[in-house]
This record gives structure tokens, C-alpha cells and sequence, in this order.
């Protein structure tokens, strides 16, 4: 047993599989790993706990007083756990609670380069604050299995200090430099401004979280910071432009239209003198540009994506694909990433919306394999976990599912299920309407319904799907907005995945170019990551609208688009072709 547990780790016990005869030995003092797991052996009763907090200085000052940021963090372990410890942390700006804040209007015109702007943001709805936070029990899951549990207050929420910048960088670091502390790299006081050492902690830290708690995670994790050896995000986003943006359209996350950073940022912001970040916030607002939704370095520094070359922690992604709010493609390029530089990473997709993490089972191996150093076989295992539309959960080798290539197909292969088909098809915007709605009761005015022939064998879509538009517009500016939906065989349209572009970033996410009215272009519209089972007698259609009105700007209605669609068309991961 002494070999077993030295291989493992410090104060990591391997004990026998189920069954085995146990010898005698006084109690454990930290992690029991058997049949590759962490085993709950000790107490889930918060009594049986130490719980204690530090404030942990941060190498930024965001809040622009003098002095450097302090991040506010709680810990705990089971008393009777004596040993130096690995730690589950979960950071997060919510645990203080949110603020009502107005959203930003989005019935406006949009952007025309060529004239004179009398745009201006005013309020629009306000931001419900009933926020989706992790299982309160989440810290019984790892108190009882060994771990030591940290609650991280991110900077400028809470008892920490500095100002919240909706991914920004500050944030990064705030996290960061508590992972530091636990390594002996950063310091930290007590609430009578004592230092304290991380003495309880062994430097191996795991993360966390759901949505923004689940982003922190990533944000970390790109940093490369040594000590962090795996995550755990659910629902998170992975670029924060993919988050408020869309080819360079002005698109809300599901729920919420009209917010963006700067909203986000007043939402969370829980701290003592709340005043001190309004400087702060209000340079969100100008650099976000709500005005032509353009990709710039504001956005470019809430990347994650651009720095996944740093990552080494593993990386278990969950995600939702039906999630809106946070769009599945947040989750899709971020495992695709870390696939192709070989990062240790698996993904689960379950059927359902925002939040749902993965099997706790599986969550337990994947931190045992990777936070206690134990060769469990996680590493080995099929890398997607996809779970089916009557709740069966199915492992797969990989994601996108092995079979599927990419087919590309014009728009006139599809049946036109509204109207007469014609080679250049031209709608006006309404911005009243969805996908859903629209393709429900189709109506030849106002966007473009097709579908396929009903399908013969149950037929996989898993990837990215892309559309390809050759358009023309009347006026200098549009929203497009592309859709594909399962028809069932009582002619039911449900949503699979969607997509969105601004025509005057057709060229560069960087930049806006102007739209000359009459002159064709070609706009792709990247849809977003999905993994969907049509059903035998079931039809994929495939929808263009201009406005979205649950997710884009909507200027006043009649803006006037014109398709040629013998020379538009979708490209789409099929595991075969259509009928």
C-alpha cells in the first residue's frame, strides 16, 4: 500500500478493488482512490469542516485606487482530512448576488457607413436576476472525497476589490493569483490582515463552474499557470465576441437582447464603493462597439481561443445543445482546439439548454486521473459523450462523430415550401419573427423556407455547419440570419442549429465594408455546432431571414434582400447524403 500511495501522490491512498480484503490502518488523511475513483471517506456534514477565507493580492489594479487588487476566497476541508490536500475550486462573480441593470435598446436602425450616425443607446429591458449558479451541494461532492473546496469571489464582486470587466483580463489574473497562493507564488491575508500560507494545500488545484463560472475556468487555463491541472467547464464561453457577436452582427445571448459587456459588467458588480468602477465600465461601453459590432482588440483580449497553445490543464467540455444563451460553437471550437494540439480533453452534449454538467462519475475519474495523478484509464476512453434525444447517454471516439464529412449542396436541391421557386428569390425584414415561427408558417415575403425530401434512414448531423449566400440588398445595411430545423412528419419545424452575419463584415470580422446597393456579394454565415439525429420520414429545412427577434438588432421592418440561389448553398457534416 506505501508503494501504491507514493506512486500516486503525496497522501493519496490507492486502496483495493471492491471486495478485496482491507488491512488495519488508522484513517485516512487525504484522497482514497479505488476501482479509479475518489471515494467519499469522509464526513459530507459542514460541521465536520474548517472553513476559513483570505483575501489574496492580485499583480493588477483595475480599479485604478493605488493599490494592487485583492481577491476574496473561502476554502474548506474535512477536519480529519490532515494531509496537504488537492483543491476543487469554483470562481465565480455571482456568490454576493447581481444588480438589476436596463439593457441596452435594440429597436434601431443599423449601421450605414456612408451617413451620418444618429444612433444613441438608450435603456431597454432589464436584466432578470435570477442567475442559474452550481448545486449548492457541489462542495459535498469533493469535502468528503479528499479535496480541499475554494470559493473564489472574482474581482470587483463580493468581499474582493477591483472592478468586474466582463473577461477581461484582470479577471484572468484575479483567479490566476489564487492558484498562485496555493503554490507559494502569491500572498495573502486574513481578515486582520495576517499573512497566510496555503498550508493545507498540495498545489494541485482542479476548476469548476457553469457559464460565467465555467468561463473563469477556461480564462485560467489559457494563462498556462502551473499548479492547474484540470477543468471542468460547463457551459462556458471560450471567446467572448462569439458571446455578444456574430460575423460581425450585434447578437444578444438567448434571454437577454440588448446586453453586452458593459451590462454584464454593472450586473455583477457586488463590491464595497461600487462607484469606484464606473470609469472602468464606461470604457466598456465605448470599446465594445455596439455601433458596427466590428471584432477589435477589446474583443481580441477575451479570446481564450487565441492563447489554447498555452493550456495544459485537461479539459472535460460540457455544453448544452440547445444552450442560446451561451451558443454551442462556444463550446465546439474550444475542444476542437484543444484536440488538435493533443490537450488531454473529452466533451459531453446533452439535448438540453443552458447549464447540466457532465456524469458526476465521470466528472470524479476525470479529476482523479488528472488532479491526483492516478492512471485510472480516463485517457483511454471514447472522447465524446453525446447524449440522445430520449435521455440515453452514448460514448462516441470522438467529436464530430467519425463518419460524417462535409456535403455541400445548393439551395435549389431543396423544396421551396412557401411561393414559387424562383433563381433569385428577394424577402423583406421582419423583424418580428424567428426561424422557428417563421419557417411554422412560411411566408414568401419575409424570408425564404426550403426543405429537403423527407429522409429515408435516420441521417447525422455533427460539426459545423456553413451557409454560402450570393446576395444583393436594396439599402446599404441588413441583418442575415440562417437556420436549419427538423421538420417531423406532421410538418413540425423544431430548431437544430443557426447562424448569423452582418454583410458589411462579408470581408473581415475587423472591419466594416461599405455595401453598394444593387451589387451582388458573398456572405458566409457560420452556423453554430451542432449534433442532431434526423429521424427516418423527418425533413432537414433550411430557413433565411434578416432579422432575428430574439437575437439580433431589429430596425424598422422592409429592408429588401435579394438570394441567388443557384449560387448559394450549405455546406453540412453528414454521416450521409440527403434524399
Amino acid at each position: 500500500m506505501a508503494a501504491l500511495a507514493t506512486a500516486a501522490g503525496a497522501g493519496v491512498v490507492v486502496a483495493p478493488t471492491a471486495g478485496a480484503s482491507t488491512p488495519h490502518t488508522t484513517g485516512p488523511t487525504g484522497p482514497v482512490v479505488r476501482d479509479g475513483a475518489a471515494q467519499p471517506v469522509f464526513s459530507d456534514r459542514a460541521g465536520e469542516w474548517t472553513v476559513k477565507e483570505a483575501w489574496v493580492e492580485v499583480p493588477v489594479d483595475s480599479d485604478r485606487d493605488g493599490h494592487n487588487d485583492r481577491v476574496h476566497v473561502r476554502y474548506a476541508r474535512a477536519t480529519a482530512a490532515t494531509g496537504k490536500l488537492p483543491v476543487i475550486m469554483h470562481a465565480s462573480p455571482y456568490f454576493t448576488g447581481v444588480n438589476d441593470v436596463p439593457n441596452h435598446n435594440v429597436d434601431h436602425d443599423l449601421y450605414d457607413p456612408g451617413a451620418r450616425s444618429i444612433w444613441t443607446s438608450s435603456p431597454g429591458g432589464a436584466r432578470p436576476t435570477a442567475v442559474q449558479l452550481l448545486d449548492p451541494w457541489t462542495s459535498k461532492r469533493w469535502i468528503p472525497r479528499g479535496f480541499a473546496w475554494m470559493e473564489v469571489e472574482s474581482l470587483g464582486t463580493g468581499g474582493s476589490t477591483g472592478c468586474p470587466t466582463t473577461g477581461g483580463v484582470n479577471e484572468t489574473l484575479g483567479v490566476k493569483a489564487v492558484i498562485d497562493w496555493l503554490n507559494g507564488r502569491a500572498t495573502a491575508v486574513d481578515a486582520a490582515g495576517k499573512a497566510v500560507r496555503a498550508s493545507f494545500a498540495n498545489g494541485n488545484v482542479g476548476m469548476v463552474g457553469t457559464s460565467y463560472d465555467g468561463t473563469l475556468p477556461n480564462a485560467v487555463a489559457a494563462t498556462g499557470v502551473d499548479g492547474l491541472k484540470a477543468i471542468i467547464p460547463t457551459s462556458a464561453i471560450s471567446d467572448w465576441y462569439g458571446y455578444y457577436r456574430a460575423g460581425g452582427a450585434v447578437v444578444a445571448p438567448e434571454g437577454y437582447q440588448g446586453e453586452d459587456a458593459d451590462v454584464l459588467a454593472k450586473f455583477v458588480l457586488t463590491r464595497a464603493n461600487p462607484a469606484i468602477c464606473r470609469p472602468v465600465v464606461a470604457d466598456l461601453a465605448r470599446a465594445q462597439d455596439r455601433l458596427t459590432g466590428d471584432l477589435n482588440n477589446f474583443w481580441q483580449g477575451r479570446s481564450y481561443l487565441a492563447d489554447v497553445a498555452k493550456v495544459k490543464a485537461a479539459v472535460y467540455v460540457a455544453h448544452g445543445l440547445s444552450d442560446w444563451n451561451v451558443k454551442p460553437s462556444q463550446a465546439g471550437l474550444w475542444y476542437r482546439a484543444l484536440r488538435a494540439q493533443g490537450t488531454p480533453a473529452k466533451v459531453y452534449w446533452h439535448q438540453g439548454g443552458h447549464g447540466g454538467e457532465p456524469p458526476v462519475n465521470a466528472q470524479v475519474r476525470w479529476f482523479t486521473r488528472y488532479v491526483l495523478g492516478i492512471r485510472n484509464g480516463v485517457d483511454s476512453e471514447p472522447r465524446a459523450l453525446i447524449e440522445s434525444p430520449t435521455g440515453i447517454n452514448k460514448a462516441y471516439a470522438e467529436w464530430p462523430v467519425p463518419g460524417v464529412r462535409n456535403r455541400s449542396m445548393s439551395f435549389s436541391s431543396f423544396i421551396l415550401r412557401a411561393g414559387t421557386p424562383k433563381a433569385r428569390m428577394t424577402f423583406a425584414d421582419d423583424p418580428r419573427q424567428t426561424l422557428t415561427s417563421f419557417t411554422n408558417a412560411p411566408r414568401r415575403a419575409t424570408g425564404l423556407a426550403y426543405e429537403s425530401f423527407p429522409i429515408e434512414k435516420a441521417t447525422r448531423l455533427s460539426g459545423f455547419p456553413t451557409a454560402t449566400l450570393k446576395v444583393s440588398l436594396a439599402q446599404p445595411n441588413a441583418n442575415l440570419t440562417v437556420g436549419i430545423l427538423d421538420i417531423d412528419k406532421a410538418g413540425r419545424a423544431t430548431l437544430v442549429t443557426q447562424g448569423w452575419a452582418d454583410p458589411q463584415n462579408r470581408r473581415s470580422l475587423w472591419r466594416t465594408d461599405p455595401i453598394t446597393p444593387g451589387a451582388v456579394m458573398t456572405v458566409k454565415v457560420r452556423l453554430e455546432a451542432t449534433d442532431h439525429v434526423f429521424a427516418p420520414g423527418h425533413s432537414l429545412a433550411l430557413t433565411i431571414l434578416q432579422s432575428d427577434h430574439d437575437f439580433t438588432i431589429r430596425p424598422p421592418a422592409g429592408k429588401q434582400v435579394q438570394v441567388d440561389v443557384t449560387r448559394s448553398g450549405i455546406t453540412l457534416p453528414l454521416d450521409r447524403p440527403l434524399p
